[in-house]
């Protein structure tokens, strides 16, 4: 469970802060250069883990060109599966629930 909630927190975690930054998912999709910052920062984060991502899914982050990780994650985010989706929650509550993830998952192992 553990290596889940790391993986949830350097993908997903990033990828709501983006979206609640821009106001919504549409947004950032709209933006190539900010997409392949988000997907940089991403893949960093998966990197930096201690174990493999689970799903082993997200290891594709590392395998495919950046281009069609770009194109992939623009798509996603104009889709109505984003847009009716929790990425579209623009609560303060929300923005700060992901924050303190956030904070959680830089801080060092041994200081949690």
């Amino acid at each position: 469970m553990d290596a889940w909630l790391r993986t949830h927190t350097a993908f997903e975690v990033l990828l709501g802060l983006a979206v609640h930054a821009a106001g919504g998912p549409v947004a950032p999709a709209d933006a190539p250069d900010a997409v392949r910052g988000m997907l940089h920062l991403m893949r960093q984060n998966l990197a930096a883990m201690e174990t493999p991502p689970v799903p082993r899914a997200f290891t594709a982050l590392r395998a495919l060109p950046q281009g069609l990780r770009v194109a992939v994650l623009r798509r996603f985010l104009k889709s109505p599966t984003a847009v009716h989706s929790g990425l579209n929650d623009p609560s303060p509550a929300t923005a700060a629930e992901l924050e303190r993830l956030a904070e959680q998952f830089r801080a060092p192992a041994g200081a949690r």
